[in-house]
């Protein structure tokens, strides 16, 4: 049983880098399909191939060095735009949960919305 399918789809990302697993299975929702695009569309998933209630992620080569979750369900972490981090000096990619969707954290600085933060990767 998951309870937070975000923080699962996260750890099995960061575990199929450290074991160095091109592929992984993960289970789907919403904000995972999400998310999953944006990594894709930032260059760091190479394909997304749904299935039955699952998503089939092939990794790209130099893709993921380091993904962490930032907000938990036991503990939420919500930040203006003006907050918004920029983890390696701008480098790196926060994911936030906003009004206007799920965008990355120059996407939603550039809108001016602010929202929950879901984790960031470089």
């Amino acid at each position: 049983m998951y309870n937070d399918t975000t923080s699962d789809f996260i750890t099995r990302i960061r575990n199929a880098v450290m074991a160095d697993k091109k592929e992984l299975l993960v289970r789907s929702n919403k904000l995972v399909h999400q998310v999953a695009s944006i990594l894709q569309k930032e260059g760091l998933i190479e394909k997304i191939e749904p299935q039955e209630r699952m998503l089939q992620i092939t990794l790209s080569d130099d893709g993921v060095h380091h993904i962490r979750r930032l907000s938990k369900p036991s503990l939420r972490s919500y930040v203006g735009y003006k907050e918004i981090p920029r983890p390696k000096s701008g480098l790196g990619l926060v994911i936030i949960s906003t009004p206007k969707g799920v965008l990355t954290g120059h996407q939603a600085r550039k809108q001016k919305v602010g929202g929950e933060l879901i984790c960031e990767v470089w």
